[in-house]
């Protein structure tokens, strides 16, 4: 099972969101037959780096998709790199790489990356699963936000019948072992 984790890479991160993180990770990538896909291919900072950082640890498969600007940095030990040219190519290639997506605390690209995804589940009525890491009461502003346009008729599902939001690490685990099931 190939799995996309949306998170920060940024530096300067609250501790709280990196030890939550390394908590979850270093369990889910301890998962049998379960892969990595990266939205990069050569940063090894922020709870990004922490999910590379625990995939590289368990010896998994690790697939980084990142913008042709950025293929003469330092790049990470990977099996597979795909180069695209924009953030919407980068966000199409790994939506077609990946059968799972969990989403931990992240900025303006994880923001928007969950929400290309939810989109393109619900047009493509795909079977692919969106779980949103809701520690700490990240989300729950996108959350509100997107209950409220289903409520206001602005979108035809609710956040619910697309997305599993869950706050507890080994909630999450088991819905990621139960989708490797599948």
């Amino acid at each position: 099972m190939k799995l996309f984790i949306g998170c920060s890479s940024s530096l300067g991160l609250e501790d709280k969101y990196k030890e939550s993180t390394l908590d979850l990770v270093e369990k889910i990538a301890t998962i049998p037959d379960i892969h990595l896909v990266l939205g990069t291919s050569h940063q090894e900072e922020g709870l990004m780096g922490i999910c590379y950082q625990e995939f590289q640890k368990n010896k998994k498969q690790i697939t980084g998709i990142t913008l042709k600007k950025y293929q003469d940095l330092k790049p990470l030990k990977l099996e597979q790199i795909i180069s695209v040219e924009t953030t919407m190519e980068r966000a199409k290639e790994i939506y077609k790489q990946s059968d799972l997506f969990l989403f931990l605390p992240g900025g303006l690209g994880t923001y928007s990356e969950l929400l290309s995804f939810m989109s393109e589940i619900v047009e493509k009525e795909e079977e692919k699963t969106i779980i949103i890491y809701n520690k700490d009461f990240f989300y729950t502003p996108i959350i509100k936000e997107l209950y409220f346009l289903y409520k206001k008729g602005f979108i035809s599902k609710n956040i619910n019948e697309y997305c599993k939001i869950e706050s507890e690490s080994l909630n999450i685990l088991d819905l990621i072992k139960k989708e490797g099931e599948v």
